[in-house]
């Protein structure tokens, strides 16, 4: 059988996704892309100490081709207090994995992902570990959305 005859199933695993990342002082949402890069799905939060062995692990069960970070710009565009902290973050991830980062907006992503919590009926005071994956989502929807399709492999 020639490549291109492939079964669609074994294509589909050997594209490569794009990796979401919502992060935080104390917990870091992760959120990956389908294989064809339309749909973010909330994957995990992590221990910010626990981020790079969690990491890892995505990279030995996905085969991913980029890293998309929040990045935390005031409501007026500009640079806030964290801007520093996730461009360092990123300076580490790309550093430590070899991966193309791209820091991406985050404004109102954690508003976004509490508005679903509610809409499911659940407390986002009481679930902030869920509020941060999702808010991981949301950032990389709003990637995904924005590029519509022109990051596929």
């Amino acid at each position: 059988m020639t490549d291109d005859h492939q079964p669609i199933t074994k294509k589909m695993n050997e594209e490569k996704r794009i990796l979401g990342i919502d992060y935080g002082r104390k917990r870091i949402g992760l959120s990956i892309s389908d294989p064809l890069g339309i749909i973010a799905t909330p994957v995990d939060t992590v221990n910010r100490k626990k981020v790079i062995e969690r990491i890892q692990e995505i990279l030995v069960e996905f085969k991913l081709k980029k890293i998309i970070i929040g990045y935390p710009l005031r409501s007026d565009g500009e640079k806030g207090r964290s801007t520093e902290e996730v461009e360092k973050f990123a300076q580490l991830i790309e550093k430590t994995f070899g991966i193309e980062i791209e820091l991406w907006d985050e404004r109102y992503s954690t508003i976004e992902a509490e508005r679903i919590m509610r809409d499911a009926g659940k407390s986002s005071s009481r679930e902030k570990r869920k509020v941060d994956m999702i808010a991981a989502a949301v950032i990389l929807q709003s990637y995904l959305d924005e590029r519509g399709g022109e990051d596929k492999v």
